[in-house]
């Protein structure tokens, strides 16, 4: 799957994307970021390595599976439970915002996988 294809999957599924290299001509680190449903602008790296779709849907995988809404709300908070830095005032609609986050991600790796079964 060509880079133009997965830029365009993303957009097609609200994301923005930024590609990289690092210097490292076999593999490129995407960088996917998309506003929540409370405004927090999300966002996570993946790599794809040698041109192969699947180990870009590998890494989406490792970061879904390594993602816990809880912690990320964690980090949201201020000392006194409420949100802190434009997040919501509630805590348990910070956690909503994280959980939201984490389907979102889940919608991409879908997308990516329907795609690369149709080719």
């Amino acid at each position: 799957m060509t880079q133009e294809k997965i830029i365009a999957i993303a957009e097609e599924n609200g994301w923005y994307v930024h590609i990289g290299n690092n210097g490292n001509n076999d593999k490129v680190i995407f960088e996917f970021s998309k506003f929540t449903p409370y405004g927090q602008d999300f966002n996570f790296q993946a790599e794809m390595v040698d041109g192969d779709i699947q180990t870009l849907i590998d890494s989406i995988r490792y970061f879904l599976d390594a993602f816990d809404p809880d912690s990320e709300a964690y980090l949201w908070l201020g000392p006194d439970g409420h949100g802190k830095k434009g997040a919501p005032y509630n805590m348990k609609d910070i956690v909503e915002d994280m959980e939201a986050a984490e389907d979102m991600v889940l919608d991409l790796c879908v997308a990516y996988q329907e795609s690369d079964d149709d080719e």
